[in-house]
């Protein structure tokens, strides 16, 4: 899978998916301008094929066809799980654009 980083995700998420096998990840930062608005985002990786990591639930509003999977940061979920439900969500999904998802959620 390839994962888009919003903005505001840790470091942590990021090296865990950049240690993890068949995940791909970069930021918004490596791609856009780091004030790059939701829906620039959100276009950007539905042309390039990204899955949207976030924790901002405004994404579910953004008109589009890209992919997303949102954590909630008050539950600082473990990386190593929200790793093994992206995993899982990968094998389950067909195409990424399809997938909005919650994550850890019920996929660990």
């Amino acid at each position: 899978m390839r994962i888009l980083c919003d903005q505001n995700v840790p470091a942590k998420y990021i090296e865990a998916f950049d240690d993890a096998d068949n995940i791909t990840v970069t930021t918004v930062e490596s791609v856009l301008q780091h004030d790059a608005a939701d829906r620039e985002i959100a276009a950007y990786a539905e042309r390039h094929n990204w899955v949207v990591f976030t924790n901002d639930d405004d994404f579910f509003v953004v008109d589009g066809d890209h992919g997303l999977l949102l954590y909630d940061q008050l539950d600082d979920p473990v990386p190593g799980d929200v790793v093994t439900a992206i995993q899982r969500i990968a094998e389950a999904y067909h195409t990424q654009s399809e997938i909005t998802e919650s994550v850890p959620g019920n996929w660990v």
